[in-house]
């Protein structure tokens, strides 16, 4: 993308520049004593003095490099092309239309610095390619060549798309971008930049650390090569008070010169600031166009929708006077609607503004039938057969009197495979969509046959919308003739002995365990490999199938790409061959460090990943799968941060290499959750494979490290469940007895104590988070394996019951100090008001002073000092 600017003699041009050259000038002779006396003066003027020019020239030429060569070359000229340039010390505008053999020249340009724009036809394009926007010097009597080469638009070389990692947030949080550029060329592009949130939006992104790479130099992708990153921003106070936070940019080298690169937006909702709107409703009997206090009207039901994703966000009805009032609502627009038989009397009514503060208005309405949709099924064909891709669509018409609100799919349809994406809002998932009175809305989608049942597929189902008056009138059925058609499956099972990747004498897998499971209608098949390795499912029905593998010694068949999906069909087989090797752990191994054995949330974390391989064969594509069990205080990938430090050993990375008998050793960050305050721990735990998704045999590696914070509680009834209702009947509470919360069911030490209250209700409160045994004072205890355990979370008072059983007399107490082996001091016995033996102190909420020694420390330490180093390999 060169574009030249120099000050050099008239390149090509076409006519005599306007640049002179001055005449030499003649000395004038001096008097000496032999010359004359000069003669007298004459009436007559002298002869002006000679001006030299005070004006440049450009002269250049405009050409479409359409082979990308850099240069211009025969047929390249463009004709008819607008050139401006604006500036010098005049700061004058010029315009210039160039020949065609695509040259053009100003004259007469004053000195100074001049900005040229092009304007070419078919979507031709001269970038800038400096930081300035290549400028054109002009000087005095000289002529600047220009040489002005056009390619085609960023937005046709470039693509991108972002999104925002949730479609809505409570303030304050963090989003989590993900962008991803193609280059669609077949050449590198070079300093790519983001421009984002040009009109400087309180509620926009783009301002964060992790766009630095999408500054400066920019970023570099190879010829066909996509670039995903995740930038993870702050979202901005003003989200919070407009109710919405966007993200827009676009993308070009040199983007604040080029702006026709591709562009992105995405938007969410943002909560977290509080509001309220006071909403009076009437009928206009008097015409006056206000609600007197005769004309409210009772008994209204009025929803609000936010404005960009149309969820609901609060519902009302009115009172005798009229009034709706909406509370907690963060601030931003919102969409109000009427339901049953009123609607709004004039338009924009349904506009609701909530700020901080409490907003009121009234609104009239108007009498109106409501919404009544109903829907209709038309199949391409009359009669398929199951291996068949259908063709059908639903119209669904809103029969009623007001506009059909969020209407979509109750229920998916299981019976075809519809992707999700063909329906667009009107999906189950999706948000839903508006269908005014008297039109409709017709989809077209298409989908292989999941299910038949009596040589038909048929389904039912029904639309939901807001203020739906009949269920069942919003139903429709789709009903068609399918003919079942049959195919088979036939593979071989081979263990992989010496690792060439194909079966060689001696390696059939005998007696394997292979199942299918899949086809339309849905089946279950299962046989055995032959002596040869061999097995086939004959004549199953056609659809789609999972086939699985089960060997002995622990061979199994790894899986590549996306699954060991099969689509059988009438005519030829499926032909499978499931290669069998040694688990993934077996040869490689894995460790996992983090870099501090104490966080606070937000903290970003280092971990150390060690990946060894034991084996002579290289192990390609291997990923990072951590928590498996969905956790919120672990880390390898939360909602906050969900692996953008990761790189290629990332669950959405391309995958690392560790070569035989090579140790590698990554080192990724990821910021410490915000749900780690609530266990006080921050967790690591991941297991590494190829496609770990499918693959779970590999190695394990974890590590954990404290979070100081929250602190919970629990609230519930203590109570003996005499009529086993699983209800607290009269007389079944236990009030004013002692409980105690344990570090172990059998030998553990007290972390808190509380004592029911009148009506046997207990609360704790400033308890650590972790999981706890209570213990009951008293002929209590609590029964079975796990009766008596608990959770408490952090920052969250939870209801918990605390369900008991006549025990034993009261014996020894939990809790005492270990130096000493001194119990609990208990006070004195109170058995009246039905209570336990229970301690004199009056407490009301826990405690975790005055307990055991060790067991202060664990509560401080978080449940025991973290050995540095402490972690599990495999």
């Amino acid at each position: 993308m060169a574009f030249g600017s120099t000050s050099v003699a008239a390149f090509g041009q076409t006519e005599p520049t306007a640049t002179s050259t001055p005449p030499a000038e003649t000395p004038t002779p001096q008097p000496t004593s032999q010359t004359p006396p000069p003669p007298p003066p004459s009436n007559e003027p002298a002869p002006p003095p000679i001006q030299l020019a005070t004006t440049g020239s450009v002269s250049g030429v405009l050409y479409a490099d359409k082979d990308r060569n850099g240069r211009q070359d025969p047929g390249e000229a463009i004709a008819g092309g607008t050139v401006t340039i604006f500036g010098g010390s005049d700061s004058s505008e010029h315009k210039a239309i160039s020949a065609t053999d695509g040259k053009f020249a100003f004259r007469d340009l004053t000195p100074g610095t001049y900005h040229p724009t092009y304007t070419l036809a078919d979507g031709w394009v001269v970038h800038h390619t400096t930081a300035a926007g290549d400028l054109i010097t002009v000087a005095a009597n000289q002529t600047t060549e220009v040489s002005a080469r056009a390619e085609r638009p960023f937005s046709e070389q470039l693509k991108v798309t972002a999104s925002l990692d949730r479609e809505s947030y409570k303030h304050p949080a963090n989003a989590t971008i993900k962008l991803q550029l193609t280059n669609t060329t077949d050449h590198p592009i070079d300093g790519i930049q983001a421009a984002c949130d040009r009109e400087e939006s309180a509620n926009s992104l783009g301002r964060a650390e992790g766009w630095k790479q999408l500054k400066g130099s920019g970023l570099r992708i190879e010829a066909g090569d996509q670039r995903t990153i995740f930038i993870v921003e702050e979202i901005p106070a003003g989200a919070r008070e407009q109710g919405s936070v966007t993200l827009d940019c676009d993308f070009a080298p040199f983007v604040n010169w080029n702006p026709d690169g591709p562009s992105v937006h995405d938007e969410a909702a943002v909560t977290g600031g509080v509001g309220g709107y006071t909403m009076l409703l009437g009928y206009d009997w008097n015409a006056d166009n206000r609600v007197d206090p005769a004309e409210a009207i009772h008994g209204a039901e009025v929803v609000l929708l936010h404005q960009q994703t149309g969820v609901q966000v609060a519902e009302g009805r009115s009172g005798q006077d009229g009034k709706i009032e909406f509370t907690g609502l963060a601030p931003g627009e919102y969409r109000a609607v009427v339901l049953g038989g009123w609607a709004f009397r004039d338009a924009g009514q349904d506009l609701v503004r909530i700020t901080g503060e409490q907003g009121s208005g009234y609104r009239i309405l108007k009498y109106a039938r409501p919404a009544d949709l109903r829907g209709a099924v038309k199949f391409e064909k009359t009669r398929y057969e199951s291996h068949e891709t259908v063709r059908m669509w639903l119209t669904v018409t809103n029969i009623g009197g007001q506009t059909a609100e969020r209407a979509r799919l109750e229920t998916p349809i299981r019976e075809l495979d519809i992707p999700e994406s063909q329906w667009g809002e009107f999906g189950y998932g999706g948000a839903g969509i508006r269908i005014p009175a008297g039109e409709s809305r017709t989809f077209e989608v298409t989908g292989k046959i999941r299910d038949i049942y009596g040589g038909q597929l048929r389904f039912w189902r029904w639309i939901s919308y807001l203020g739906r008056p009949n269920p069942h009138n919003s139903g429709f059925e789709g009903l068609v003739e399918v003919v079942q058609t049959r195919g088979d499956i036939t593979g071989v099972v081979y263990t992989d002995r010496n690792r060439n990747g194909q079966q060689d004498h001696g390696e059939a897998a005998a007696d394997v365990v292979v199942e299918a499971n899949g086809g339309a209608p849905h089946g279950y098949f299962k046989t055995t490999t032959d002596v040869f390795g061999r097995f086939s499912f004959k004549g199953v029905p056609s659809g789609s199938y999972w086939v699985g593998y089960t060997l002995a010694d622990g061979w199994l068949v790894h899986i590549e790409g996306d699954g060991p999906q099969s689509w059988v069909e009438p005519g030829a087989s499926v032909q499978l061959t499931a290669r069998a090797e040694r688990p993934y752990r077996e040869t490689l191994k894995a460790t996992v460090v983090l870099d501090k054995a104490t966080y606070a949330v937000g903290d970003l974390a280092k971990i150390t990943i060690t990946l060894t391989n034991t084996g002579d064969r290289e192990i390609s594509g291997i990923q990072a799968a951590c928590n498996r069990i969905g956790d919120g205080n672990h880390l390898g990938g939360s909602d906050e941060d969900p692996m953008t430090g990761w790189g290629d050993l990332g669950y959405w990375g391309k995958g690392v290499t560790v070569g035989p008998r090579e140790t590698r050793t990554f080192v990724v960050t990821e910021k410490v959750p915000t749900a780690a305050r609530n266990k006080r721990r921050v967790v690591i735990a991941c297991d590494f494979a190829p496609n770990p998704g499918y693959n779970t045999d590999g190695p394990y590696g974890f590590d954990w490290a404290s979070v100081p914070g929250g602190s919970g509680g629990l609230t519930g009834p203590l109570y003996h469940d005499r009529n086993g209702n699983y209800v607290v009947d009269a007389g079944e509470a236990i009030p004013n007895t002692r409980i105690l919360l344990l570090t172990d069911k059998e030998n553990g030490f007290a972390v808190a104590e509380t004592v029911s209250d009148d009506q046997g209700t207990v609360r704790f409160e400033q308890v650590p988070p972790g999981n706890w045994w209570a213990w009951v004072d008293g002929p209590w205890k609590f029964e079975g394996e796990w009766g008596g355990h608990v959770q408490v979370f952090g920052d969250v008072v939870a209801s918990s019951g605390f369900p008991v059983v006549p025990g034993p007399p009261p014996g020894p107490e939990p809790g005492g100090d270990p130096g000493t082996g001194d119990p609990v001091d208990t006070g004195d016995t109170d058995d009246s008001a039905g209570g336990g033996t229970g301690s004199a102190l009056a407490k009301t909420g826990a405690s975790v002073l005055g307990l055991g020694v060790l067991a202060v420390l664990l509560v401080a330490f978080g449940l025991g000092a973290r050995v540095a180093g402490r972690r599990r390999t495999s």
